[in-house]
């Protein structure tokens, strides 16, 4: 399993996921804004579904999508480790994180699946979180289809304007499928989950569902935590050198303590 040890830190962890970036809802401009906000930052992890849909080919971008990965290029040249977690959002993506992808896209880390981080005393456990429910069967069926070579290779090879409205139309159509298991959050299968990580980690962190959720183990001190989302609360955690864990929310243009 992939995983970074950073024995002693000497800075912050910050932790986001699922901005679903557009130039209405979540602009783009204010995620970059908060990216140049964070203090001291060590390592950043980003949890998956950065815009509404990411074709990772630089031939699919846009100015938005420049701003944002200048964002994290910044970062990334502050000395920042970049962590980015891939989510259901999140396509074409590299196979293999190489040489001339690490030149493409400004991540020092990139994840398909979990992820573990020793911070000092402390192990954490990191996913996108998207195949917990593995009750959701029309999505699971369409990650499959999705993350198909085949699939890729088709969408590879459209003008980028008509292969991200394609995305963008299958995407809408999933979110009308299976309504009950987005309505409801999966506390069983969520539960199952945390049986399975938490014994070896102190704390796990899970985005994709949109809330600010703890997840409790009987007879297990750890803890799975799901990660509040950009999208609807501008939230940011920031863990402390020490393992200390803080809810930032981002308001009138800056970025401070949730009270």
């Amino acid at each position: 399993m992939p995983e970074l040890n950073i024995a002693d830190p000497d800075g912050k962890l910050y932790i986001i996921t699922d901005s679903h970036l557009d130039e209405n809802i979540a602009p783009a401009s204010q995620f970059v804004e908060m990216l140049g906000q964070l203090e001291d930052p060590h390592t950043v992890v980003f949890l998956g579904d950065l815009f509404v849909i990411w074709l990772a080919p630089p031939k699919f971008w846009t100015e938005m999508h420049r701003t944002v990965m200048s964002g994290f290029q910044d970062l990334k040249d502050r000395g920042c480790n970049v962590v980015f977690i891939a989510g259901n959002r999140d396509m074409l993506l590299p196979r293999k994180f190489n040489e001339r992808w690490q030149k493409i896209l400004p991540f020092t880390h990139f994840i398909y699946n979990d992820w573990h981080l020793k911070w000092g005393q402390k192990r954490f456990g990191f996913i996108h979180g998207d195949t917990i429910n593995y009750n959701d069967h029309q999505y699971l069926r369409w990650k499959a289809l999705s993350r198909n070579w085949a699939f890729e290779a088709f969408f590879r090879l459209m003008p980028a304007k008509l292969a991200a409205w394609i995305a963008e139309s299958l995407e809408a159509k999933l979110a009308d499928t299976n309504k009950e298991f987005k309505i409801h959050f999966p506390e069983k299968e969520m539960k199952e989950f945390a049986d399975s990580v938490l014994p070896d980690v102190d704390q796990y962190f899970v985005g994709h569902f949109h809330l600010d959720k703890l997840i409790e183990v009987e007879g297990c001190t750890s803890v799975l935590r799901v990660v509040p989302d950009w999208l609807s609360q501008r939230t940011v955690l920031r863990v402390s050198e020490h393992g200390e864990i803080e809810v930032l929310r981002y308001q009138n243009g800056s970025l401070g303590n949730l009270h």
